[in-house]
């Protein structure tokens, strides 16, 4: 399996996607910063409290962040999976003298591990940053603590699996139909679906946790049924 996620490293260029996931990085970080001055541009405004609060601005970052990965997360499985099994690339990878389903599993686990991984390590950066920040010119009247911390760090961990998960579910959709643009479609509508149950009890781990556990058991039923039609094509 090794050998088949570094044949696929050298067969598809990530660097294209590592520029996204830096022009994200930068763009998600100023925009917390916005987030965290919305006390000060509209103090009249009665949710305006909230943003001052470090729990609440860090888990609607993270959300954030989670659904762009999650679109990220459809990108590649477009580019890696739907485009390769839909036109000649599929000749040639059905004739490796390698078991389908290993081929298949390679690219899922490519894509379900760059999209956790670069979540992990840009959103690690970016909290790291916004706290150095605070530390020195607090922007939140929130005080910051080492709970706050490691909340904020788990919460992006539980969210960056979230991602690659639903970069996997909605490969469902668009290797059922062969296409693109129903991939990213199924993410966008996934992610603000998710998005939605999640803020409405935002850091609340049991709520995250039943999340992660339903997308995970959709994207193990996603799996099945692109292993199943790949195993089945004929040449």
């Amino acid at each position: 399996m090794r050998n088949l996620i570094a044949l696929e490293l050298k067969r598809n260029r990530l660097r294209p996607y590592h520029i996204a996931v830096l022009i994200c990085g930068v763009t998600m970080l100023g925009f917390q910063y916005l987030m965290a001055a919305i006390p000060y541009m509209d103090p009249t405004e009665p949710d305006a409290e909230l943003f001052s609060q470090y729990p609440f601005l860090l888990g609607i970052t993270w959300l954030v962040w989670m659904a762009i990965f999650a679109i990220l997360s459809a990108v590649m499985a477009s580019r890696f999976v739907v485009e390769e099994y839909s036109g000649k690339r599929a000749i040639l990878l059905l004739r490796y003298p390698i078991s389908r389903k290993k081929v298949l599993c390679a690219k899922l686990i490519l894509m379900f591990a760059y999209t956790v991984g670069a979540m992990l390590l840009c959103g690690v950066i970016i909290q790291t940053v916004f706290f150095l920040t605070e530390l020195l010119f607090p922007i939140c009247s929130d005080q910051l603590t080492v709970e706050v911390i490691l909340q904020s760090i788990g919460f992006l961990f539980c969210c960056s699996v979230l991602a690659g998960l639903l970069g996997v579910v909605s490969l469902w959709f668009g290797f059922r139909k062969k296409s693109v643009s129903m991939t990213i479609v199924a993410s966008v509508i996934l992610a603000t679906i998710v998005c939605q149950i999640i803020s409405a009890a935002l850091v609340f781990l049991p709520m995250m946790g039943t999340v992660l556990g339903v997308t995970g058991i959709l994207a193990a039923l996603a799996v099945k049924n692109p292993l199943r039609q790949v195993n089945n094509m004929e040449v």
